[in-house]
């Protein structure tokens, strides 16, 4: 490894794969630390990824560090914990005490899905509970789907997989009550509306197969979307 390089990449996914690429074709000496934790690791699948879909998450990434090799690029397993600016650009530190200088830092350590703290949601997300109806809704199209009200985009979210299915369920859970609005919008799809908390999942022969309500009221249904708070991924305290 050279003394200083050009660019140092922190994180090693889609962007920071993709941006290490087009540095490393402009002839830049580029080092992506990567911690292995992507957040799309639980997915089975890409999808809407023109050229890949389809692919499993760990079969683009594998792609991409090749060709970051490609073009002379550098790809390593770390964890960036630091980053000083200095006159000349960066020192960057890892966790196992070793670092590298930098003209030029790219910080691509992406999102943190923060789920709603209902037991049993963790297990399933990326399988049966899901998020985003364009990149999910075709594997659950024509099933009973749930979906968790979690803000103000909740009823949006439901209208989003009614184009995917007729049997569609709005649980309030802790939500606000629906405006009049918002109840003739979602009966004019025939979308149903469930009150009451959210305290589990059903689960059967390792598929979702319910919704438990706290009165005990369990709703089947075969897929369950949320809308995860979308968090910044604490990467690089700098100095």
């Amino acid at each position: 490894m050279v003394d200083r390089l050009d660019v140092v990449v922190v994180g090693g996914g889609a962007a920071g794969l993709s941006g290490a690429v087009a540095l490393t074709r402009s002839r830049r000496s580029v080092l992506v630390i990567d911690s292995e934790e992507p957040r799309n690791a639980p997915a089975g699948h890409v999808r809407n990824y023109l050229g890949r879909e389809g692919a499993p998450p760990a079969e683009l990434y594998a792609a991409g560090r090749a060709e970051v090799r490609g073009y002379g690029g550098e790809v390593m397993a770390g964890r960036v914990v630091a980053a000083t600016a200095r006159a000349d650009g960066f020192m960057v530190e890892l966790e196992d005490g070793s670092g590298v200088r930098a003209r030029r830092l790219l910080v691509t350590t992406g999102l943190v899905d923060e789920l709603p703290d209902v037991p049993g949601l963790a297990q399933r997300w990326g399988r049966d509970v899901l998020h985003c109806p364009y990149c999910h809704g075709y594997e659950v199209r024509d099933q009973a789907i749930g979906v968790l009200a979690t803000g103000p985009m909740a009823t949006h979210q439901a209208q989003l997989f009614r184009q995917l299915s007729a049997d569609v369920t709005l649980f309030l859970h802790t939500a606000a009550a629906l405006t009049p609005t918002e109840t003739d919008e979602l009966t004019a799809r025939g979308i149903a509306v469930v009150g009451g908390e959210v305290t589990g999942l059903e689960v059967t022969d390792d598929r979702l197969s319910g919704v438990v309500l706290r009165s005990g009221e369990v709703v089947a249904r075969q897929a369950l979307a949320v809308a995860p708070l979308f968090t910044a991924r604490a990467a690089v305290p700098t100095s």
